[in-house]
């Protein structure tokens, strides 16, 4: 009874498991998967941070557009 209700709608970095990552594809092909811990300590993301709040800070690499064009989270895979 006493555990804690997740809200895997709108996830913190701390409520992912250990294989899940954040996938990013956008429009131009580019489609990368980023571990939580790589960006924990970068630009005031912290392990309170809702996950769905950093979709519009995303940059493409390549092409430079904002916002992705799919953005979701799922297990790692390699």
């Amino acid at each position: 009874m006493g555990r804690s209700f997740i809200d895997r709608t709108d996830p913190t970095f701390d409520d992912l498991g250990r294989r899940e990552v954040i996938n990013v594809r956008c429009n131009c092909g580019r489609e990368v998967q980023i571990a939580p811990y790589q960006l924990i300590g970068q630009h005031g993301i912290q392990k309170h941070t809702k996950v769905w709040s950093l979709r519009d800070r995303f940059r493409c690499t390549k092409c430079r557009r904002r916002p992705p064009a799919d953005f979701w989270v799922a297990k790692w895979q390699d």
